[in-house]
């Protein structure tokens, strides 16, 4: 997995490349977690280079939204591929997610 985090105005976002499973979900959070150090407003996680997620992942981006929603900022997640999105669906998380 390639992480590249780029500060935009009063937001992060973070383009995320390759498979995110149960080996690098740790590496996951430790980008997220420093991107969410500034309390930025807004945190986008973009997937557009990521062709497989698993459970980890999903619950890695909830926790960095459970952390964001603490200073009243948002999250979202765009530019999904299909199987990712569905991952995404069967979770129940795409709107909360404010996948695009």
């Amino acid at each position: 997995m390639k992480t590249e985090v780029k500060k935009t105005g009063t937001g992060v976002r973070v383009v995320i490349e390759g498979d995110i499973d149960l080996h690098v979900s740790p590496e996951l959070r430790d980008v997220l977690s420093k991107a969410l150090d500034a309390k930025p407003e807004l945190l986008v996680v973009d997937l557009a280079l990521v062709p497989f997620v698993d459970s980890s992942a999903v619950a890695t981006i909830v926790g960095a939204l459970k952390r964001i929603r603490q200073w009243s900022g948002a999250l979202r997640v765009e530019n999904l591929q299909e199987a990712v999105r569905d991952t995404f669906d069967i979770a129940g998380l795409t709107r909360i997610l404010g996948i695009t």
